[in-house]
C-alpha cells in the first residue's frame, strides 16, 4: 500500500536545465570533449555554459554600440558633435541640447569654438568620477583633438534658438485669473502715457 502511494506522488524528473529540451546525439572531437569537461564535467550543461556566455558577449559587444562621441550628417558636408547623453550629460560651457533619449549635440556659446570644447572636456575630466562618464569624456577628447587636425574638416560656430513646448500645468498657470490680472497690468504698464501737461503722473491710454 505503502508502496503505491509513493508511486502516486512521484512526478517525475524536474527538466534538467529549467526550460523545455530536447534529447540530440552528438559526436565531438576527444579535444572538444576534454575542454567541455573543463567547464561542466556534464558535456550537455557545459554545451549550455558555453552558448550563453557566447549570447551574452555578443549582446554587449561594442561594436553594436553607438560611439560615444561621433559627427552625424545633418546636411550636404555639414555635421553636427553628437555625444551619447546618457553619459556625457553636461560640459562646462557648452549646452548639451537633447535629440533623443540618448543622444545629444554639442552648441557653443557665442564666441566660442573647437579649442574652447576641447578644454571644457578636459576640465569636465578632472571632475568626473564615474569611469563610464571618463571613457566617454576621454573618446571625445581624442576625437576632437581628431577631427581638429583632420585637413577635410573645418569648424564654425552658430547660434541656435530652442523652442520648448510649455507643460500643460505652465498653460493653466497663464489662463487663470491672477495670471490674467498680471498680464493686464503689465499691458498698463506698456501702453502709459504723459498726462496733457506734461508734469503730472503717467496714465494709462484710454481706448
Amino acid at each position: 500500500m505503502k508502496h503505491n502511494v509513493a508511486e502516486g506522488r512521484r512526478r517525475g524528473r524536474p527538466p534538467k536545465f529549467g526550460r523545455p529540451s530536447q534529447l540530440v546525439a552528438l559526436t565531438l572531437p576527444i579535444d572538444v570533449v576534454r575542454g567541455l569537461q573543463r567547464v561542466d564535467r556534464d558535456i550537455a550543461r557545459a554545451i549550455v555554459r558555453v552558448f550563453e556566455g557566447t549570447v551574452h558577449a555578443a549582446d554587449d559587444s561594442p561594436r553594436d554600440r553607438r560611439p560615444d562621441a561621433e559627427l552625424v550628417r545633418i546636411a550636404d558636408r555639414r555635421s553636427l558633435i553628437v555625444v551619447n547623453s546618457a553619459v556625457i550629460q553636461s560640459l562646462p560651457g557648452v549646452n548639451v541640447v537633447p535629440l533623443d533619449a540618448t543622444r545629444a549635440f554639442l552648441a557653443m556659446e557665442p564666441g566660442r569654438g573647437i579649442s574652447d570644447l576641447e578644454l571644457a572636456v578636459i576640465d569636465r575630466l578632472d571632475d568626473a568620477v564615474e569611469t563610464r562618464e571618463r571613457q566617454a569624456l576621454d573618446q571625445l577628447r581624442r576625437q576632437l583633438k581628431a577631427w581638429r587636425r583632420d585637413p577635410a574638416l573645418r569648424f564654425h560656430s552658430r547660434s541656435i534658438i530652442v523652442v520648448e513646448t510649455l507643460a500643460p500645468s505652465r498653460m493653466r498657470a497663464d489662463s487663470t485669473p491672477r495670471g490674467a490680472t498680471t498680464r493686464r497690468r503689465e499691458t498698463d504698464r506698456m501702453t502709459a502715457r504723459p498726462a496733457s501737461d506734461g508734469k503730472g503722473p503717467l496714465q494709462p491710454s484710454v481706448h
